[in-house]
């Protein structure tokens, strides 16, 4: 769910509440640089995989740990809105 424009995570009484803007600025700098050259808009490879299987992509990649909360509020920050803001995993 999104509360007060950011992502919120409550699942059976697990609380995510981690944002992109709780990082260091280097981890901030570099996850949002991977999501400029990584995500695009209409690429069949990405709209089939979830906010959970794409955090596991960056983390591969730079070694970057987020939890899902942060990763969806980092692509939010990037401009990418998601289809059910409900559900837990984001498309």
């Amino acid at each position: 769910m999104i509360r007060d424009n950011r992502p919120y995570t409550n699942e059976n009484g697990f609380v995510d509440e981690a944002l992109i803007t709780d990082k260091e600025v280097y981890e901030y700098e570099t996850v949002m640089k991977w999501i400029k050259l990584n995500i695009r808009q209409n690429d069949a490879a990405v709209e089939s995989k979830t906010s959970y299987n794409i955090k596991h992509m960056l983390e591969r990649d730079t070694k970057i740990y987020l939890t899902n909360n942060a990763f969806k509020d980092a692509m939010m920050f990037a401009g990418y809105m998601p289809i059910d803001e409900n559900a837990l995993y984001w498309r």
